[in-house]
């Protein structure tokens, strides 16, 4: 991650704790498998996650999280990877119009992750977006198009084994982003969620990301709710914006990964 990447986290989790009113912080702490179909690896690992939401004095909505995961690597996909890798999603959002079970809004945030396994090296997404939603006491749901900078890493080990250098490992572009999401309450423990969303640009897909999770409730108070989260990622990335014409393998001999996460999800 980039230091001003790090201190533009920093500086907006630092002020949704120390403005207006208490902020609402959560954590979580579970296990993971990271898993790269195409060579069929599997990489298990521990991980935690905190996370805030706060209305400001000045009645702005802020929000953020970081996650850290420490892997148990043991396969060879590259040799010389260190086993911590993380992200991060911070931003800001309000609403335009709002009807009944209606809205229409804003969102400005980034999303970036660094480090992983299958060798991104450093993901960077800001993509300001309008948001549209609908929601009932059951289902809501929402899509929402957005436009911004699309910046994506690939790790060098394995590239450089197979022709290219370090000149070719980034991808950094004006996008933009198409994304939709459904939440649906499964009676009174159990919350289900899914969301798709891809990116382009003007010639080209650049990514694909699908996530689902499910959510137990296992506690709630009036000072706190807990839950267990079954989630699952899945990115998919277009490894032809790399390529070289004179060499003939992509620059990485898989394009996607998946991660399959077990979490214990509490207030703070």
């Amino acid at each position: 991650m980039t230091i001003s990447t790090r201190v533009f986290a920093a500086l907006l989790l630092t002020g949704a704790a120390a403005t207006g009113e208490a902020a609402d912080w959560r954590y979580s702490v579970g296990v993971h498998d990271f898993n790269v179909p195409d060579v069929d690896s599997h990489t298990y690992g521990l991980n935690v996650s905190f996370a805030v939401d706060r209305q400001t004095a000045g009645g702005r909505h802020v929000f953020g999280s970081a996650d850290v995961f420490v892997d148990r690597d043991h396969d060879d996909l590259d040799p010389d990877h260190i086993p911590v890798w993380w992200q991060v999603h911070a931003g800001t959002d309000g609403e335009l119009c709002k009807g009944e079970r209606t809205h229409v809004g804003w969102t400005a945030d980034f999303d970036t992750r660094v480090n992983t396994v299958s060798s991104v090296e450093r993901q960077i997404i800001a993509m300001p977006a309008i948001v549209a939603g609908y929601a009932t006491n059951p289902v809501s749901a929402s899509v929402q198009a957005g436009a911004g900078w699309f910046f994506l890493e690939i790790d060098d080990d394995v590239p450089k084994t197979r022709g290219y250098d370090r000149s070719d490992f980034r991808n950094s572009k004006l996008g933009y982003s198409l994304a939709a999401d459904l939440s649906l309450r499964l009676g009174k423990s159990w919350t289900a969620f899914g969301q798709a969303q891809e990116w382009w640009d003007s010639h080209d897909w650049l990514q694909s990301e699908y996530k689902v999770s499910l959510r137990m409730e296992a506690g709630h108070s009036h000072k706190q709710s807990s839950g267990f989260v079954l989630s699952a990622d899945f990115h998919e990335y277009n490894l032809d914006v790399y390529a070289r014409p004179d060499v003939s393998h992509p620059i990485l001999p898989w394009n996607d990964d998946v991660m399959i996460r077990l979490s214990f999800d509490t207030e703070w």
